[in-house]
């Protein structure tokens, strides 16, 4: 039986069909390592110093957790079986700056990312209200200028640390110039 004596008459093709099959097949798939490479990327944007400062500040216990259960490699290479009172700052840096960049990990980068940002909620938060105040759908906002970026930051500052807030719009890529960074974070930039 071929293919046309099986089909229903509902099921014939139209005109109008072909150009939505059309329109179908001009859509770009989506890349799924784009958030892995994003997620590295900005971990690359940070200082030494203030990369540091971001691996002290995530929680372990949670962390560690999602990382059992989200890329077991990792975990087992540099987790099992160690004590956690060994797992520290330094430690978990020592393990993000080898998987991430050496290894390009991009699991791994957004778990450090996502951890942070949950660890300092209150900023993200504040953060999230004040980029919403440009346009409430912030995934739309292609460029946030230099005015509205200072107005962010001054509108943080009055509440949290500046390397915080630096880190803060690195890691959740607020859509800034690049000299953005070096005029109002001229201290943390490098």
């Amino acid at each position: 039986m071929s293919i046309e004596e099986n089909a229903t008459p509902d099921a014939a093709v139209t005109p109008d069909a072909a150009p939505a099959v059309a329109e179908v097949a001009t859509v770009a798939p989506k890349d799924d390592g784009a958030d892995d490479r994003d997620a590295i990327a900005a971990l690359r944007g940070l200082s030494p110093r203030l990369f540091a400062r971001l691996c002290r500040r995530i929680p372990l216990r949670p962390f560690l957790a999602e990382l059992d259960k989200l890329d077991k490699g990792v975990f087992f290479r540099h987790f099992k079986g160690v004590r956690p009172q060994k797992i520290d700052g330094p430690y978990l840096e020592r393990v993000i700056r080898k998987e991430s960049f050496e290894r390009n990990d991009g699991m791994l980068a957004q778990l450090a990312i996502f951890n942070w940002d949950e660890a300092e909620h209150r900023l993200y938060a504040d953060l999230q209200t004040e980029v919403k105040k440009i346009n409430e759908d912030v995934e739309a906002i292609t460029a946030i200028s230099d005015e509205q970026g200072d107005a962010i930051c001054d509108a943080l500052a009055a509440s949290h640390d500046p390397r915080d807030i630096y880190i803060a719009f690195v890691i959740n890529g607020v859509r800034v110039e690049p000299s953005f960074y070096g005029r109002r974070f001229a201290t943390l930039v490098g």
